[in-house]
């Protein structure tokens, strides 16, 4: 086992090595690293911290809470503490998530051991810490540098303590849960749903009223502490009560649009990433939950409480209207940090319905028939949502619900599978039989292996496909924004002011002060209605407002226009470059000539850096 797991790691520190590689490029022969869109406006904000400015968006401006990850923003400025090249800052946050990637799967190993089975226990905790390290929306998250490893690895240590508390119960236990739901609450305020789940089951669980009062009250004091100091602490410094994005994706935001849009991505990502693992879920439960009184055993008390965190996080996801992202087709922001525990509740689960189905014929057929309904459910509710969004297609820069080809292409999958599954039930059931009866024998890992193959590469067909050919996702644009923002650094004064649509690397790299026209650093935007169609934090936005108060000397894109916004923009004597900037005729201090050529190549922008005399992009003190 010791070896196996070594080289299971050893693979997984490779692939992490490849993708982090991929996501650099290179200036004047140095390699530059970035992270995603995101965790690029924490890093602004991490920067500015670590320089004595403050935590915010524009140093020396008033203050505005852009990000909803604070403890990670803390991280990120420690980061910054250290010196690092500009260029290398970025790859030491990367390094990070791949320390949690590991340690999160060395837990959820352990977690497996406490909830598998004496039957699976010598294959299941092996194939969950497999799936784990692999599975690509969290490998992908948390290398491009957000917060989602590290509430995952928290979510994972409560449920693991939860676990152990159960049946080996100590208050240094208890005051250790209180300690991490308090650090994942700090790390994303929204964690604080899953956090309560977890600690009310280490209460209910705990044996005795001492013990569960002392879980109650670690837990309680500790995430009190938390919630209390962050709600002083952001009216100190940001005179508001809430952060800046919740008023930028709720506020006059009905609950029936967020929970329209949610629900449509949630069904759409679901059924297409996830048809195969559903659909095992659901052959299990109708495997083994007629068992009488099935839910007072422990085993099933665990797996419960698995189920009960995917379902929450998921239920968050559709409550806020989903994410930015959804066109990416796998599990988001809210959703991932649960996936270890679906990870786990499937691979048990599928050890579990091996047993129950050999030695018993009427739950044999219940969860064939429970798998094929799903898996052919799945498929004509894609072509159903795809349906939907043919007739009712959204328009603009935000728009989400549309034809989707790829779910298309899915569907037909999943309807074909289940038809041919059904067809050949017979053939199909003699040869699962010779393997579950595997599956109990010390000679397991290899059926085990195959098996969880069969679960989750259908879930990782497309993702890892798309990172092969076209590398992670948005990668090019963020490379694209960080070159601009090096151009930028080197073509305009440091009082030369920005309005930008993806806040993340241009301003991060330029050093410049900066306008961010969708209103996640801006609290004026931030509290308007929305412009255009519905998307979180995408979809607010006031050109009078950005342009004309707030006076930028550029304005590097733009976003959904009508003639009359183009019309007042071209008023206030913006001139469009060659490569496509808009510049403020009356604007001193910006070499024009230079800043509007191309510069989205090496080649490129090694010329433009030379004709302004910079040979050291990666220095700030000569920004």
């Amino acid at each position: 086992m010791n070896r196996r797991r070594a080289a299971l790691l050893l693979a997984a520190l490779a692939f992490y090595g490849v993708f982090i590689f991929r996501t650099s490029f290179v200036v004047l022969g140095q390699r530059w690293f970035v992270l995603f869109e995101d965790a690029m406006i924490s890093m602004r904000y991490a920067r500015n911290l670590a320089s004595g400015a403050g935590l915010v968006w524009n140093a020396g401006e008033t203050p505005v809470e852009g990000y909803t990850n604070f403890l990670w923003t803390l991280w990120m400025a420690a980061i910054h503490g250290l010196g690092l090249p500009e260029s290398k800052v970025s790859i030491a946050i990367m390094l990070t998530g791949v320390v949690i990637l590991v340690s999160n799967a060395l837990i959820v190993e352990r977690i497996c051991r406490h909830v598998a089975s004496a039957a699976v226990e010598s294959w299941a905790p092996f194939v969950a810490m497999a799936v784990v390290l692999f599975y690509y929306p969290l490998v992908f998250w948390t290398l491009r540098g957000m917060e989602v490893g590290a509430v995952a690895l928290a979510f994972d240590a409560l449920l693991l303590l939860a676990i152990t508390m159960e049946d080996d119960f100590s208050p240094a236990r208890a005051l250790a849960m209180g300690v991490i739901g308090a650090l994942a609450f700090l790390i994303r305020s929204d964690a604080a749903v899953a956090v309560g789940i977890i600690s009310l089951y280490a209460a209910a669980t705990a044996k005795g009223r001492t013990k569960q009062l002392a879980v109650c009250a670690a837990v309680g004091v500790c995430l009190g502490t938390a919630i209390v100091g962050q709600l002083l602490f952001r009216k100190g410094v940001y005179n508001e009560r809430l952060p800046n994005t919740y008023y930028l994706k709720l506020l006059h935001v009905s609950a029936l649009a967020r929970i329209k849009r949610g629900a449509f991505v949630a069904l759409r990502v679901l059924t297409f990433h996830l048809a195969v693992p559903l659909s095992l879920l659901a052959a299990g439960l109708a495997a083994w939950s007629h068992e009488v009184g099935w839910w007072k055993l422990r085993e099933n008390r665990r797996l419960a409480l698995l189920l009960t965190i995917c379902g929450i996080q998921a239920a968050y996801a559709v409550y806020v209207g989903g994410d930015a992202w959804e066109w990416m087709l796998y599990s988001n922001r809210y959703v991932t940090p649960a996936m270890p525990a679906f990870i786990i509740l499937t691979t048990v689960i599928a050890g579990k319905m091996a047993s129950v189905v050999r030695e018993d014929a009427a739950a044999r057929k219940r969860a064939a028939l429970a798998f094929v309904g799903t898996l052919g459910a799945c498929g004509l509710l894609l072509i159903a949502l795809n349906g939907y969004a043919k007739l009712f297609a959204e328009e603009g820069i935000a728009r989400t619900i549309f034809l989707s080809k790829s779910t298309l292409l899915g569907a037909v999958v999943y309807v074909g599978a289940a038809v041919v599954l059904y067809a050949m039930r017979g053939r199909i059931g003699a040869m699962l039989d010779k393997r579950f009866e595997v599956l109990a024998t010390p000679h397991a890992f290899g059926t085990a292996l195959a098996l969880a193959a069969l679960i989750w590469v259908p879930a990782s067909v497309q993702p890892y496909l798309t990172w092969a050919t076209h590398n992670a996702a948005q990668f090019e644009d963020e490379a694209h924004y960080s070159r601009l923002g090096i151009l930028l650094a080197a073509a305009t004064t440091k009082e030369t002011r920005l309005a930008v649509v993806a806040a993340g690397a241009t301003p991060y790299f330029s050093m410049r002060p900066s306008e961010d026209m969708l209103g996640k650093n801006d609290a004026f935007i931030a509290k308007l209605k929305p412009v255009g169609v519905f998307s979180p934090g995408h979809d607010k936005w006031d050109y009078h407002y950005t342009l004309g108060t707030r006076r930028p000397d550029i304005m590097i894109e733009r976003l959904d226009t009508t003639p009359e916004e183009a019309q007042y923009i071209e008023s206030l004597g913006f001139v469009k470059l060659p490569n496509g900037l808009e510049v403020r005729a009356s604007s001193t201090g910006i070499n024009r000539a230079v800043l509007g050529r191309e510069y989205d190549t090496e080649a490129a922008l090694d010329e433009d850096l030379r004709l302004l005399g910079d040979s050291n992009p990666a220095s700030t003190s000569a920004r």
